[in-house]
């Protein structure tokens, strides 16, 4: 019986340690949240923000027209964006599409909000550059620094003499990339 209860408490024991050490290596971040309230169309009164620290989401986005997000929660190009009558809750963050949308009521989609907000938060990494022709360069000066100079042989059919490495084509033709 000890047995069997050692082997139940190993069981339920290792998955709550486990779940224990999630998260515990994540930076925690402080951002702060700016509710906007957008009053009834015809009323004069002005909107209100009040900044608080959450961990949790970026700013919220401002109402459009009163009719809530307008975005769309289908797969991208399936409908136009239009007025979803949803509140934003946050935008996704440095790993999601640009535009990820997380509403109020559980769902998400995507809004112009916050492709803009993550756009400016996240800007995409600048494309790299490759320069072939200082590849070629280098790819050149290492092989000929490696490998000896092959010799001419006239009566080969490949040109060069018995037992010799063919240099790679780039280096043997004009206008072949290595």
């Amino acid at each position: 019986m000890r047995s069997y209860a050692a082997a139940v408490f190993a069981v339920l024991l290792v998955p709550l340690l486990a779940l224990g050490s999630c998260g515990s290596e994540a930076p925690e971040t402080v951002v702060e949240t700016v509710t906007t309230t957008v009053p009834p169309s015809g009323s004069s009164t002005a909107s209100s923000t009040s900044p608080t620290s959450s961990s949790e989401a970026p700013a919220a986005a401002p109402a459009s027209d009163g009719c809530g997000a307008v975005g769309f929660t289908d797969a991208p190009g399936q409908q136009a964006p239009h007025c979803l009558g949803k509140t934003i809750s946050h935008c996704g963050d440095s790993t999601m599409e640009y535009g990820t949308t997380f509403f109020t009521d559980g769902t998400s989609g995507w809004t112009q909000y916050c492709q803009n907000q993550m756009a400016a938060a996240y800007p995409p990494a600048p494309a790299p550059t490759f320069d072939q022709e200082a590849h070629n360069e280098q790819f050149a000066e290492e092989y000929w620094r490696t490998h000896p100079t092959p010799t001419f042989d006239p009566d080969s059919a490949d040109g060069y003499g018995p037992d010799q490495e063919i240099p790679p084509a780039c280096l043997r033709f004009e206008n072949v990339d290595c």
